[in-house]
C-alpha cells in the first residue's frame, strides 16, 4: 500500500497543470494494465486515482447502517464450505492486484505528463 500512496504523491507533485492531460490517450502498455481504459484520457486517470487516494485515506466503507451493494454478503453455507483465512487470503490478495495495477496506472500517468511537458519545452 505504502506503493500505491508514493506512487499518487508522485503523480500530485508532478502533475501541476492537469488540463494538459484531455484529450491525451492512456495507450496500452507492453503489460497490457491499459486494455480495459482506452475510452478515457490521462485527465480522467489522473482524477480517478486522485479521488480514490481519499477513499484509501478516509476508509473503506461508508459509515451508516446500510450495507454497499457491491460487497456480496457471506452466507453461512459459503463459510462452512470455506475456512475463513482462505477467504481472508482470497480478499487480501485481490486487493494487492487491485493497488498494484492502480500504482502502474499513477507511474504511467506520471510519466506521460512529463513527456508531454518534455515536449512543451522542446518548443
Amino acid at each position: 500500500m505504502e506503493k500505491y500512496f508514493s506512487a499518487i504523491h508522485k503523480m500530485e507533485q508532478t502533475v501541476m497543470f492537469p488540463s494538459l492531460l484531455r484529450g491525451v490517450s492512456f495507450e496500452e502498455q507492453e503489460d497490457g494494465i491499459g486494455a480495459d481504459l482506452a475510452d478515457k484520457d490521462l485527465f480522467e486517470h489522473f482524477m480517478l486515482l486522485k479521488s480514490g487516494k481519499g477513499f484509501w485515506e478516509s476508509g473503506l466503507l461508508p459509515l451508516g447502517k446500510e450495507k454497499p451493494h457491491v460487497i456480496p454478503e457471506v452466507k453461512e453455507e459459503n463459510v462452512e464450505k470455506d475456512s475463513l483465512e482462505d477467504i481472508l487470503y482470497y480478499h487480501l490478495s485481490s486487493l494487492y492486484r487491485v493497488l498494484h495495477h492502480l500504482t502502474q496506472r499513477a507511474n504511467t500517468v506520471t510519466c506521460k505528463y512529463n513527456e508531454i511537458m518534455g515536449r512543451i519545452n522542446q518548443s
